[in-house]
This record gives structure tokens, sequence and C-alpha cells, in this order.
């Protein structure tokens, strides 16, 4: 039953990403905006509504009005693929990626059709041309930066990198620390040189639902006169005290 539960999710997944990718670039090419959103974001928000409801994953978040409607920077923890999906399906985002999505079948053109940000993440160049262009884009819809710089392994937040809160006290941009938690976070997790197909065959195969909260907590917004390494470690602390909260 798991094999035949996981094959229809999967297959059916597939079929509505292909199928809205042709739409999602059509619509980047229309001057249409919904709520002030882009026609492409909000097309590709409907395809992942449609995706975490076949998967069987529900999304909450008791304030998302946070998060609706912000202008400026989202900066959540990062554990799978899984909270990409469901900060989208609270609010269109554009996100800093890395240079080898750009590559993935579909995705790939997604990804570029809704303007996200790509990085080279070994060269020194490519970071920094990816920061220069973060400090002049326009921030709403807002820009998802994960400060781990990579996905954590599920008991513990990763240092921060300060390049993301450079770019945010350079330009004076608000941002928004998200905690996202799982019902089962041994189901959803993406780990660390796990293989992308096994992450979403596990999530897919298994029969319950999962359910991801996103908790936004207060925003920030920095001046030039902040130090990125100190706001660093102060959100770190922030988001820790909210995800690992000590007995």
């Amino acid at each position: 039953m798991s094999f035949i539960r996981g094959y229809y999710r999967l297959s059916l997944s597939a079929l509505i990403l292909s199928s809205f990718a042709v739409l999602i670039i059509i619509g980047s090419f229309l001057p249409v905006t919904i709520k002030k959103v882009p026609l492409s974001l909000r097309l590709a928000q409907v395809m992942v509504k449609s995706i975490l409801w076949i998967l069987n994953v529900r999304v909450i978040c008791p304030e998302k009005e946070k998060l609706q409607g912000f202008d400026g920077f989202f900066f959540p923890n990062h554990l799978s693929y899984v909270e990409v999906l469901a900060l989208y399906a609270v609010m269109p985002t554009r996100f800093l990626a890395k240079a080898e999505i750009r590559e993935w079948p579909a995705v790939g053109i997604i990804a570029a059709a809704i303007g996200c940000v790509f990085v080279q993440r070994g060269d020194k160049q490519s970071r920094q041309e990816a920061r220069q262009a973060l400090t002049k884009v326009e921030t709403f819809p807002p820009i998802t930066i994960f400060p781990e710089g990579k996905r954590g392994p599920g008991d513990a937040l990763l240092p921060f990198r300060y390049g993301a809160f450079e770019i945010v006290t350079q330009g004076c941009f608000a941002f928004l620390p998200i905690a996202a938690t799982f019902s089962n976070l041994e189901v959803a997790i993406w780990h660390r040189k796990e293989n992308l197909l096994k992450a979403a065959w596990r999530l897919a195969s298994q029969p319950e639902k999962i359910v991801v909260n996103l908790a936004p907590l207060e925003p920030h917004h920095p001046t030039p006169e902040d130090d990125p390494v100190a706001l660093a470690e102060k959100v770190h602390g922030e988001l820790t005290a909210v995800l690992y909260p000590t007995e």
C-alpha cells in the first residue's frame, strides 16, 4: 500500500509541477498582479498548495498576517524542502538559491521565472555578485534567505552566516525571523547528502498527515550602524529559544 501511495502522490505532484511550469513562464511575461504580487508568483502559490495537499501536508501559521504583505526578507530555519513549500503557501516569496537548482527539471525554470537569485556557493565572486544584487532588488514580494546557509540536522540551529545580515544592514531592509517545526520531523526532514527523491518518497509514501507550523517572530529593522555579526548572533538566539527551548 505504501508503494502505491507514494507512486500516486509523486506522479501526480510531478504532473502538476510540469503543467504549472508552462503557466508560470507565460505569467512571468504578463504585467498582471494580484494583491500587488506578480501573476507568476500567484500561479506558483496555487501549484505549491496543490502539491502540499496531495502529499498530505498541512500548514499552520497562527500569525500569517505577519508574512502576508511583508516588505523585506524572511529568515527561516532550514530542515527540508517542505518548509520551503509551506512558507510559499502562506506568502509568495523569492529565494536566494544555490546555482544547481537552476538545472533541475521544471523546478529550475519555475525558480527563475518567479525571480529567485542564484549563487554558486563555492565561488566567492558569485556570492559577492548575489549579495550586491540583493541590496538593490525590490523587497516585495519578500525574499527568503536561510541564514544557516544549508539544511540543519534537526536538533539544533547551525551557526548563521553573516552575509544575510550584511545585506539587510547595508540596505536598511526589514527582516522577519521564522521558526518552522514539523509534527513528524523524521518523515519531513531532508538529510544532508540524501538524494531528494529518497526524501520525497519518504514523505509521499507515509500514511499520516504532516503538519508544518510556521511561527513568525518579531520583525527587525536594521540600520547601517548595526553590527551584522552581533545581529546574526542575536537572531540565532531568538530562533533557538523558540525551536529548541530548554527545560
